[in-house]
C-alpha cells in the first residue's frame, strides 16, 4: 500500500504518482505487510531494484536551465541599455525604450518563474495574468494613459484566461476539475474589478469588463452544474470541508 502525505490518502494499487495532486507516493508496508510481496515483484516487473523510486539525475540540465536564464537576463539588460541610448540620442517625445524595457522585463519574469519554481500550469496562468495587468496599466501610463489597459486590454486577459481554461478541460478530461479552483481565483479578481467599475472612478467604458464578468461566470456555473459530483468533490478537497 502507499500513501500520499500531501492528500493524506491511501493508494491500494502500485501506482507511483497521486491521482488526486499528481505528487510522488510513499509505499508502506505496515499498514499492508501482505502486500509487500507484489509490490517487490511489481518493482522487479518494472526494473526498479529497490523499494525507493529511481528518478535520473537532473543536475546537468538544472545547470544548462540556470545558465539560459542568466544568459537571457544578461541579454536583456544590454539590450534595454543600447535601446535607452538609442531612445535618448533621437528623443521626439516618446519614451519607446521604457515600453521595450517593460516587454523585456516581463519576458524575463516569465522565463525564471516557468522554469525555477516547480508550480503547475494551472498557478503559472493565474500568476501571470496577474502580473501582466500593473504592466498594461504602467504601459499605458507611459503612453499618456487614455485607460486603454482598463476599459480594454484586462478585461481582454481574463476573457483570453477563461477561454484557455475551456479549452484545457475539453483536453484534459481525466482532471478537468483541477481547473476549478482557478476559475474561483478568476471570479474573485472579476469581483474586485467589477467593484472598482461601479465606482464610476477607474472605467471610462464598462462593456468589455461586463463580458469578461460573464465569461467567467458562466465557466464556474457550467463546471459546477455539469461537472455534478466530481466538481463538488474537487471543491471539497481544496477547501477541507
Amino acid at each position: 500500500m502507499s500513501k500520499c502525505r500531501r492528500c493524506n490518502i491511501d493508494v491500494l494499487d502500485h501506482s507511483l504518482s497521486c491521482p488526486l495532486c499528481n505528487g510522488v507516493l510513499e509505499y508502506d508496508p505496515v499498514k499492508d505487510p501482505e502486500s509487500e510481496k507484489d509490490f517487490l515483484d511489481h518493482s522487479q516487473e518494472t526494473g526498479e531494484k529497490s523499494k525507493s523510486v529511481m528518478y535520473p539525475d537532473i543536475t546537468p540540465a538544472m545547470r544548462r536551465m540556470r545558465f539560459v536564464i542568466k544568459l537571457t537576463i544578461f541579454c536583456s539588460i544590454v539590450v534595454e541599455g543600447i535601446l535607452i541610448l538609442i531612445n535618448y540620442l533621437t528623443y521626439s517625445k516618446v519614451k519607446w525604450s521604457a515600453l521595450c524595457g517593460i516587454g523585456l522585463a516581463y519576458a524575463c519574469f516569465s522565463l525564471i518563474y516557468s522554469f525555477r519554481h516547480n508550480k503547475s500550469h494551472r498557478k503559472k496562468m493565474l500568476v501571470q495574468a496577474i502580473f501582466i495587468m500593473p504592466v498594461l496599466i504602467l504601459i499605458d501610463y507611459i503612453l499618456g494613459y487614455t485607460g486603454w489597459s482598463i476599459d480594454f486590454a484586462i478585461p481582454c486577459v481574463i476573457a483570453m484566461l477563461d477561454i484557455a481554461i475551456l479549452v484545457l478541460m475539453i483536453i484534459n478530461t481525466s482532471n478537468w476539475q483541477s481547473y476549478i479552483l482557478l476559475q474561483i481565483y478568476i471570479i474573485i479578481i472579476c469581483v474586485i474589478l467589477t467593484i472598482l467599475m461601479l465606482t464610476g472612478k477607474f472605467f471610462k467604458h464598462d462593456f468589455f469588463m461586463i463580458i469578461a464578468d460573464i465569461m467567467s461566470a458562466l465557466l464556474l456555473g457550467g463546471t459546477l452544474v455539469f461537472g455534478d459530483r466530481p466538481a463538488t468533490t474537487e471543491l471539497k478537497r481544496r477547501f477541507h470541508v
